[in-house]
């Protein structure tokens, strides 16, 4: 059976929304079908469970017996992607973790708490996303890819990897630019590990 890949991309806290809609444009000659969404972190709408819910509608809007769903989590989306495959397992057959962290933890100059400050449902995100992870089982895990640069300002390595999952280093430095190379210049990584589903 021919399946259509649909991959649900979504966006950091910066939320830039055409950026990830260009930087995935190139996927569609793989056979993949991008949706970008709009996360709107720093809209607090009703809180997390809005966002939630909105994401959870636009999964249920693409699965169908010929589809797979995969879902990119860039940064702070990370977090949410997981959140999200807590709510749909059968229906998500990858989950990529690009650059973002999964649970708590803190850099000595740039904690939690302030990495959080500006959007309350990326916090809710991160804490509830820490507790799922629990309880996923080895299936789960391997159905997972983190990705991590060699040194990241921005979020403390120990915050990415997930026991169990592909994790990966990647041979780069610095938060933003890992992430658009991930998405750009090395996608294929990202292309093969959802393929393989």
């Amino acid at each position: 059976m021919q399946f259509i890949d649909h991959v649900i991309i979504i966006p950091g806290l910066g939320n830039n929304v055409p950026f990830h809609i260009w930087a995935t444009n190139s996927w569609k000659k793989y056979g993949i079908i991008p949706h970008v969404f709009d996360t709107r972190w720093k809209t607090e709408e009703k809180g997390f469970s809005e966002k939630l819910e909105r994401a959870i509608k636009l999964i249920d809007s693409v699965s169908g017996k010929n589809s797979k769903i995969s879902l990119v989590g860039n940064s702070a989306g990370s977090s949410f992607a997981l959140n999200l495959f807590g709510e749909r397992k059968n229906k998500i057959s990858r989950v990529i973790i690009n650059c973002g962290r999964v649970r708590d933890g803190d850099w000595p100059w740039f904690t939690f708490n302030q990495a959080t400050a500006l959007s309350p449902s990326f916090k809710e995100s991160v804490l509830n996303a820490q507790e799922l992870e629990k309880n996923f089982t080895s299936g789960d895990r391997k159905k997972m890819l983190t990705l991590r640069p060699l040194f990241d300002e921005v979020v403390p390595p120990s915050t990415v990897p997930i026991q169990g999952a592909t994790n990966k280093i990647t041979p780069f430095v610095e938060h933003g630019l890992c992430i658009a190379l991930n998405m750009t210049l090395f996608k294929k990584q990202i292309i093969d590990f959802i393929l393989a589903s």
